[in-house]
């Protein structure tokens, strides 16, 4: 049988507009060409088509590649629809609608269809079943009966029961799986709705001739509603005959509450059918199962595996934290229904008793902070405050800090400290009390900054420890107040201050961890006292004070005494490591300049230092231990000086004062803050904050620390030094090692005095450095200048060649810097025919400046002298002096006859050799290049000649206008050493030829 659809449903099927899934869709209503759709029916397969405005239509089917036949006969202009109650069950068949206007006809695109082997029944079976995911989306679970199917409109079919609706396309093609998109599916539960994909399985469904819902039996999975990765399903049955699979779990989720750590809490949850058909249960799961979450051992589940309608079973999940905090897992029960999961979200929140965090006990010389962290939450519950533990001598007191709201560390500030005191902390929270940390012992203090605070009271000093925690020094009835200017002395255990009253007064003071001694008053001035700075080698300060206006700095011994003025029109002195130059402002310089000058009365100026930066009065400049660095205040920062002036970032406001703390610089600000700032290359950062409090009393502050003194040295030393140090100031087993900058040596373990040896002339820097127990370590720095160059030295006397005395009066002098300590005075001497001898020293250490030789006839002397200066450095030998005493004629032969010798007192050694005749000869065997006639100069004296061997030399004429014995006449010195026979002939006839000896030298 065919039944074409009747024409009071033409209007609502010309409404469908969208197809189901694989079949085309409807064309526009102007479109000549209709588009064909099939649906199932219980008595065959359905076609429809959409009116395109025909005169007529009719149905074409083709079966297993047969032609096309007509099997609907002609239908009328208002027909839409027609069912096929011929096809066979199992048999497939493809459909095609041909539209006819006038004698033009249009052809569909064929659509195929199988008719079902079996034929849905209609049943009494209608539910919407809502199984939602917890927690992904509004949707909940709902079961719902009396399901109501809408006519097919705009393409889709709407399901609804309950507060559920679904949105479906308005024909499904029969049994089978489907994939929806969101235009073609809509999930609505109370007055919320998402479209969303999903995925629609179908067990029966028919659509009856007049094309709406027969029956329907179907599961649908919907991914992705409202934007959730969650899956939700629905069981579909309308009309129909087949039951549906259903699970709940109870509760959906659950919240264990706060639960203690270790401590065990179970929750059961009910698991049960609520569909029609038995569910398998697969499988019974806790995410990350281990000790806080897992099923509970101690009541297993008694889910079957198959759980009949209605029935139910328990699933209990046991929760024990092992950390405080938010915890959370789920439950999953696999089965077969079609989410195939249902999964509960279990919470919970871990807590516990909770210990107190980064607990420290930090000291500073004579007080202590113990600090901790401020927490607000510990152990999962909110903390209620802090007890404070402290032992001493075996009794334990504790002391009660409720909790703040401030994140800032809690800092307990003890300004004395009992010896053997130690502290530990417990936080207490809403669970209780936790435990107490490691007691912790006062610490020997290493170093503390001293601050002063400028207040009217006797506790105006205070100290930061290496955190920058303030703590005042202890109540002192000895103390003078209130303090402005302060300085450590190198050692780092003594203060040095400035009291502020109506009298301005400079005080030293012993401050060691434990003591703090009697105040000593060094000076007292009406002036004010500002810019300490304490000797390298602890013997003196150095400070400004005004004179009438003009900034001037003076000295004075640490031990007091009165003051000697260095200069004026200088400001903020600071030591150099030599112990005897100070770094200034210079304003003698236009415009002002910082400069080296002399620790001595009249300040000389030694040198400038490079950059341009105007330093004025009042800005604190501070040199660095080892002089590598000079800083000074600019404003809000800190610079170094030089020829790239390094600054540091800007502080909360001007910089009042400096302290070197190492390699580290320490500034106080106007605003009363303390900043550490630290060096990379010369580069300054920020290090520390520290005393962060605001206060704007505080002038000064100064770094102390256990230091090596390096006494007091001479300003210029020899090659072998000697530079004592004092280490007092350090605990027992601390080791020092000592080196020279500047020499090849390397660092060397050392004791006080250091000593070097063989210095080359220059300039050196010689370090101490302390390895203490503790690591903390310390040096000292003294820069020396060495000369190892000795005197020159030079003879003076005498200063002639050849003498007949028997005595040189020998007269020395030396030139060096350091100032002449003694003298050393040599001799050679070589007969007339032979070489030189040993040296021979007669006088050395001497510091006579003339002494007498005894010089033996028939010699040659040579003297030279060394000296030595006040530094021990000894000079060179000086360019030697030499002279000869002459040999007597009786030295001389007689070569030839003719010669008488006579005697007399005026002769030289009393005798003489003479003749009236010519010709006659006197030699001598001889070297020498020197040579020295001894004769007699008279009115009627005659000349010689003078041979060396056959060689002429000269002619020496005696005749001379008066008479004169013992003359020493000098013959032509000789270009190089002669040896041999020097010969002297008369070479005259009838006048008096009379020698009397005959000096010989090498020289």
């Amino acid at each position: 049988m065919h039944r074409a659809l009747k024409p009071a449903l033409a209007a609502a099927l010309a409404a469908i507009t969208l197809p189901f899934i694989a079949h085309t869709a409807f064309g526009d209503e102007a479109t000549t060409t209709p588009t064909a759709q099939v649906f199932p029916t219980r008595q065959g397969i359905g076609v429809t088509w959409n009116s395109v405005g025909a005169s007529s239509y009719r149905v074409e089917r083709q079966q297993a590649g047969a032609d096309w036949a007509q099997v609907s006969g002609p239908l009328g202009a208002s027909t839409v629809s027609w069912v096929d109650d011929y096809l066979g069950i199992g048999e497939t068949a493809s459909y095609r609608v041909v539209a006819t206007t006038d004698d033009e006809a249009a052809t569909s695109s064929a659509v195929t269809a199988t008719r079902s082997t079996e034929t849905p029944a209609v049943g009494d079976v209608d539910v919407l079943s809502l199984d939602a995911e917890p927690g992904t989306t509004w949707l909940d679970d709902e079961t719902a009966d009396a399901v109501t199917a809408s006519a097919p409109a705009g393409g889709s079919r709407t399901l609804a029961a309950g507060t559920v609706k679904v949105r479906l396309p308005a024909f499904i093609t029969g049994p089978g799986n489907y994939s929806l998109t969101p235009s073609e599916l809509e999930l609505t539960q109370g007055d919320h709705s998402c479209t969303a994909n999903g995925y629609l399985s179908v067990r029966a469904v028919a659509y009856t001739a007049a094309l709406e819902l027969d029956t329907l039996s179907a599961s649908l999975r919907v991914t992705g509603c409202a934007g959730t990765a969650g899956i939700n399903t629905v069981e579909l049955r309308y009309h129909s005959t087949f039951g549906y699979q259903a699970l709940s779990v109870t509760p959906e989720k659950y919240d264990y509450g706060k639960v203690r750590y270790n401590v065990a809490s179970s929750a059961p949850f009910t698991v049960k059918n609520t569909g029609t058909d038995p569910v398998q249960i697969t499988g019974i799961t806790v995410a990350n199962e281990l000790i806080e979450w897992r099923q509970d051992p101690a009541a297993p589940h008694d889910c079957p595996s198959t759980l009949a309608p209605a029935a139910s079973c328990t699933v209990s999940v046991r929760f024990m934290p092992q950390t405080p905090g938010p915890k959370s897992t789920t439950l999953t029960i696999q089965d077969t229904t079609a989410s195939g999961r249902h999964i509960v979200t279990l919470t919970g929140y871990g807590v516990d008793v909770a210990a107190a965090q980064n607990v420290a006990v930090r000291s500073t010389y004579n007080g202590h902070t113990v600090s901790w962290r401020s927490l607000q939450t510990a152990g999962g519950t909110a903390v209620l405050g802090y007890n404070l533990h402290k032992y001493l001598n075996g009794v334990e007191t504790v002391e009660w800090f409720p909790v703040k709201a401030s994140t800032d560390d809690f800092v307990v500030v003890r300004s004395s400290t009992e010896p053997g005191t130690e502290y530990a902390v417990s936080l207490v929270n809403e669970v209780g009390e936790g435990p107490v940390s490691t007691r912790l012992p006062v610490p020997r203090a290493i170093e503390q900054v001293v601050i002063t605070q400028g207040e009217p009271d006797s506790r105006d000093l205070v100290a930061a420890d290496e955190f920058g925690n303030v703590v005042p020094f202890p109540a002192d009835p000895n103390s003078v107040r209130p303090k402005e200017a302060v300085t450590s002395s190198p050692d780092g255990r003594s203060l040095a201050y400035v009291s502020g009253t109506t009298e301005r007064a400079l005080w030293t003071q012993t401050v060691t961890p434990g003591v703090l001694g009697v105040p000593v008053k060094l000076w007292s001035s009406t002036a004010p006292i500002t810019h300490l700075s304490w000797s390298p080698d602890g013997t003196r300060i150095a400070f400004q004070a005004p004179e009438n206006t003009t900034p001037c700095v003076y000295l004075i011994a640490a031990t007091g005494g009165t003051p000697t003025k260095v200069a004026c029109q200088v400001s903020s002195p600071s030591w150099m490591p030599d112990a005897r130059t100070l770094v200034v402002s210079d304003h003698r310089l236009t415009p002002s300049r910082l400069a080296t000058i002399a620790a001595t009365a009249g300040g000389t100026r030694i040198s400038t230092l490079p950059g341009d930066a105007e330093v004025a009065d009042g800005r604190p400049v501070r040199a660095s231990a080892d002089g590598r660095y000079v800083a000074f205040g600019d404003g809000s920062t800190v610079r170094l000086a030089g020829m790239t002036e390094r600054r540091s970032p800007s502080l909360d406001s001007e910089v009042r004062a400096i302290a070197w703390a190492g390699a580290r610089i320490l500034a106080l600000t106007a605003g009363g803050r303390v900043y550490e700032l630290g060096m990379d290359g010369g580069d300054l950062y920020m290090y520390n904050g520290l005393a962060r409090e605001t206060n704007t009393n505080r002038t000064d502050l100064t770094w102390q620390h256990p230091g090596v003194t390096i006494k007091p040295t001479p300003a210029v030393m020899g090659p072998n030094i000697s530079v004592p140090f004092d280490s007092s100031a350090f605990a027992a087993g601390t080791r020092f090692y000592c080196k020279v900058e500047g020499s090849f040596e390397p660092e060397e373990p050392c004791t006080s005095p250091f000593t070097g040896t063989e210095l080359r002339s220059g300039n050196y820097q010689v370090i101490v450095r302390a390895s203490t127990p503790d690591g903390s370590g310390a040096a000292g720095w003294r820069n020396i200048t060495v000369d190892a160059d000795g005197p020159v030295a030079r003879m003076v006397t005498p200063a002639y060649q050849s003498s007949v005395a028997a005595t040189a009066t020998l007269t020395v002098s030396a030139t060096d810097p350091n100032g002449i300590a003694s003298y050393d005075v040599q001799y050679r001497r070589a007969t007339s025919a032979g070489p030189y001898g040993d040296p021979v020293q007669p006088w050395t250490n001497t510091t006579a400046t003339s002494m007498n030789l005894a010089v033996a006839a028939g010699y040659e002397y040579c003297v030279s002298v060394r000296a030595k200066d006040k530094l021990g450095n000894i000079g060179q030998w000086s360019t030697q002096r030499c002279f000869s005493r002459p040999l007597d004629d009786r030295s001389m032969s007689l070569a030839t006859t003719g010669w008488t010798r006579a005697t007399g007192s005026t002769f030289y050694y009393g005798t003489t050799t003479q003749t009236t005749a010519y010709g006659k000869a006197l030699t001598r065997t001889v070297q020498g290049k020197r040579f020295f006639l001894v004769a007699t100069r008279c009115p009627t004296c005659g000349s010689v000649a003078v041979y060396a061997g056959n060689r002429y030399l000269t002619t020496v004429n005696l005749a001379y206008p008066t008479t004169h014995k013992q003359v020493l006449l000098g013959l032509p010195v000789q270009s190089t050493l002669f040896s041999g026979t020097l010969k002297l002939v008369s070479a005259s006839s009838g006048k008096l030829v009379q020698i009397d000896g005959l000096a010989v030298g090498r020289s």
